[in-house]
């Protein structure tokens, strides 16, 4: 689009800095600006201002434009206009319907630019990510395990290696493959997996690396192995989730780097949708993690080193005699400044190095022990580490920094009700919910914890907004249920509620958490028979025996004329929860 081909001359005009030379004087290599990369989890993220107004958004290298879900785009009070007709996106998950919306002043890289486009619509990641378009369209340096990815550019470059920071000379490289169209800037390399080549797409936006059922089986995969055990589901950009599996991968390289013996997941799904030319792979931010890269689109090269640690995600590091050589240079070059180690320390914790991670964030708050954002991440280490106690207190010092940090809130919230602290949990989420934009994800999590405290009518309106604006997202079937399930705990709406749990089960099967609350809804309508039905297909598929489900079809059972069976039911529920009878009388049942 000619908005963005003119934006990204405008980045460069404004920063362009000047950081040194790669071979006397003939190579050199300028640097448009870095953007400090906070990591979430596994989501790199970076602070930019919409409208004068900071907002975090997630780098997404994978996705083809920038965009924006449309809860930030109703907070932010942004106009939307329909896309042209025939334009839609396609990702894992299938296909959406986008808006367009334009933003007066972006501002990124210490400068502001204007009229701004970002595609709305598609599966809620957060507030929004920032695509291929903005970061893929120069050379780039991503050190994510220092909390950087910077913008480059190359003069004179192309017959020289640009992994300038490798001074003993040893580094990796990759082709790139072209992508064939101008407008994509995708960056695509071939993978070697088990001998066969897998077109593989250094995809950011994926929390970790995966590789489509296809692709796995051409390398030989036997998903019915012993060693292959089930995953999460996978989502995307689209409507759709898909099962997944972990596996054993023999050999993995990628250009002149071999790992063996890598554990990697894979989806069920196809991750180019549809496309017989595209990618089979993404190589996720656990890669990035794991190496220094510099992304030479100038030369169609990658150069990279290898950090040291685990890989994949998966994975535990890799043996001494099948890992990779680790850059010591790189990993000498240590933080200064808090904002530096609180940047590496989040990194981390997000590659599992909970020590290093907890240290780091240590020298941050001893350099700046008045950010709020330091004890909050310090916290999420501690809890990873299974010490609440110290999570909490951590939470507790943000709270008195900044007493409206949403995320800090919602952490001590949850925190508070695991250790059935009700009372504080209750204050710290009714705090939350006047700070959570509507529809967004927090005010998801603010409805889950009313209803975990017994109090699933203040659940409702604020999942009546989630729902109006994420039509087509993957987890709307979910948020469907969990609007079900409160409004039958509630005893309001039974027929709307009903008509939830319905659509939950068409989007995504009969799912035991579906069933269940189906069985209530049922239960509180009369009808005994429809709810026995449902609760037994639920008891059944359930992993574990739920005493809710098992009593919930012991009353539907006497109900339904089968006293002996329902009373089997309620003492077998009573024996895994002595409290459960008095949880259906406080909610009339």
């Amino acid at each position: 689009m000619p908005h963005i081909r003119g934006t990204t001359a405008a980045i460069a005009a404004a920063v362009l800095l000047p950081v040194g030379t790669a071979r006397a004087e003939e190579c050199k290599i300028a640097k448009y600006g870095t953007l400090p990369v906070e990591m979430v989890g596994m989501r790199p993220t970076t602070q930019v201002k919409i409208n004068g107004e900071d907002k975090r958004f997630i780098l997404d290298t994978g996705a083809f434009f920038s965009t924006m879900s449309r809860a930030t785009a109703d907070a932010l009070s942004l106009k939307t206009s329909a896309a042209p007709a025939g334009f839609y996106m396609v990702g894992i998950g299938g296909r959406v319907s986008v808006d367009i919306a334009r933003v007066k002043d972006f501002g990124i890289l210490g400068t502001t630019l204007h009229n701004i486009e970002f595609l709305v619509g598609g599966s809620d990641t957060g507030t929004g990510l920032i695509g291929a378009n903005l970061l893929n369209f120069a050379d780039a340096e991503v050190d994510l395990a220092h909390g950087q990815f910077s913008l480059m550019k190359t003069t004179d470059c192309r017959k020289y290696g640009l992994a300038y920071w490798a001074k003993d000379g040893n580094y990796n490289i990759a082709d790139l493959v072209p992508t064939g169209n101008r407008y994509n800037y995708h960056i695509i390399v071939n993978v070697i997996v088990n001998g066969q080549r897998v077109k593989a797409l250094l995809d950011t936006g994926a929390p970790s690396t995966l590789i489509s059922r296809r692709a796995a089986e051409r390398a030989g995969i036997d998903l019915n192995a012993s060693d292959v055990k089930a995953s999460y589901a996978t989502s995307g950009f689209g409507t759709k989730s898909y099962r997944s599996w972990t596996a054993q991968i023999a050999s993995y390289s990628i250009g002149s780097e071999t790992i063996q013996r890598a554990r990697m997941q894979i989806m069920d799904g196809d991750i180019s949708a549809g496309n017989p030319d595209g990618p089979e792979m993404l190589l996720g931010v656990d890669f990035f993690l794991a190496h220094h890269l510099f992304i030479a689109n100038s030369q169609q090269k990658l150069y990279f080193t290898y950090n040291g640690g685990r890989v994949f995600s998966l994975s535990d590091a890799p043996r001494v005699a099948a890992q990779p050589r680790a850059d010591t240079a790189n990993a000498a070059s240590a933080p200064k400044t808090a904002a530096e180690f609180a940047l590496r320390g989040r990194a981390f914790l997000s590659r599992g190095e909970l020590a290093k991670g907890i240290e780091d964030l240590d020298a941050a708050i001893r350099l700046d022990p008045s950010n709020a954002d330091y004890y909050t991440a310090r916290a999420e280490g501690r809890l990873q580490g299974d010490k609440p106690a110290l999570a909490t207190a951590d939470l507790d010092s943000a709270l008195k920094l900044a007493p409206r940090n949403l995320d800090a809130l919602l952490m001590r919230a949850e925190l508070s009700l695991a250790n059935n602290d009700r009372a504080a949990a209750e204050r710290d989420a009714a705090a939350a919910e006047p700070i959570a934009a509507a529809g967004s994800h927090q005010a998801r999590t603010i409805a889950n914890l009313f209803v975990d405290l017994d109090q699933p009518d203040r659940a409702l309106a604020l999942l009546d907004g989630w729902i109006r604006l994420h039509s087509d997202d993957s987890k709307l079937g979910r948020v469907l249920n969990e609007r079900c399930w409160a409004r039958g705990l509630a005893n309001q709406m039974i027929e709307g509620a009903l008509d939830d749990c319905r659509k939950a089960i068409r989007r995504d099967g009969p799912r035991a958490a579906y069933l269940d609350s189906l069985g209530l809804i049922q239960l509180r309508r009369g009808r005994y028979a429809e709810a026995v039905e449902a609760y037994a297909k639920a008891a059944a598929a359930e992993t574990s025996t739920d005493a809710w489900t098992r009593y919930g079809l012991g009353l539907a059972r006497r109900h339904n004329g089968d006293t002996a069976g329902g009373d089997a039911d309620i003492a077998a529920a009573k024996a895994i929860n002595p409290e459960i009878a008095a949880r259906f009388v406080k909610f009339g049942l």
